[in-house]
């Protein structure tokens, strides 16, 4: 899934530690072929697992409110060195050897239908710190098509200062005292991006419209800083949890009950 420049990512490597990278692709699927995908994305999810893969976690989303792509698919690596280690190809290929010629035959022809849904794909490579800039309320359980929220801002001064001030504003007094899940923040890293994204997750849709409601829970101490630190125009997604991988030996985990 990534078409990122390799030398550009081992320029950059060195520099993100103990941090975690996203690798962010956002597909154009049309809304009526997005069952279809998520199919094929399961199919060949499954038949590349093995040595050679370095992913740590991966989420898939679907669009369902704003003006952005129909699919996010967000990768998760404990480093900018596992990202470009991570080896998808290889294994999926070796896997797909292994299958009787019927099988293989059926399978590649899977890989194929999957790949075509990328034309015309882009992404971008974000910068998340766990501890510092996410926040979330205890024992989640993630297996459930809950609403992600993603608002992307350019800053101003510094980015963590936008962060600070939103977490300070949305997130913590969401978690303590409202209905959100969790809420968090990336940077830019590598590719097209916005300096800043944002993040909240609610349970359901109906949750959503409590926190952004008149009894939505915030601290207006830190409004003022937050937008006065915004630069420019800003964007903000709904997305829906579709399914995730709980490691680079997990198979893909639709969401909800029994999946």
């Amino acid at each position: 899934m990534k078409l990122l420049n390799y030398l550009a990512v081992m320029l950059f490597a060195f520099s993100v530690n103990a941090q975690n990278v996203i690798n962010q692709t956002y597909l154009d699927v049309p809304l009526n072929k997005i069952g279809e995908f998520v199919d094929l994305h399961e199919k060949v999810t499954n038949a590349s697992i093995g040595e050679g893969r370095t992913i740590a976690r991966s989420f898939v989303y679907r669009h369902w409110y704003g003006s952005d792509h129909s699919i996010m698919i967000c990768d998760i690596y404990a480093s900018a060195e596992d990202m470009v280690k991570d080896d998808i190809w290889t294994v999926l290929g070796a896997n797909i050897e292994k299958l009787p010629e019927d099988e293989k035959k059926e399978m590649q022809e899977t890989v194929a239908k999957w790949w075509g849904y990328f034309n015309n794909h882009t992404d971008e490579v974000r910068v998340v710190d766990w501890q510092g800039n996410w926040y979330g309320k205890e024992n989640l359980d993630l297996d459930n098509p809950y609403v992600f929220v993603v608002g992307s801002y350019n800053s101003s001064a510094g980015n963590q200062e936008l962060i600070d001030a939103y977490m300070g504003w949305n997130v913590k007094p969401g978690v303590d005292d409202g209905v959100m899940w969790y809420g968090g923040a990336t940077t830019h890293y590598i590719g097209s991006g916005s300096d800043v994204q944002v993040w909240a997750a609610y349970k359901n849709i109906a949750d959503f419209a409590v926190a952004n409601g008149p009894e939505g829970v915030r601290n207006s101490e830190y409004a003022g800083s937050f937008w006065n630190l915004v630069e420019g125009s800003h964007s903000d997604q709904i997305y829906v949890h579709v399914g995730n991988t709980r490691n680079a030996q997990g198979k893909f985990n639709r969401a909800g009950n029994d999946n």
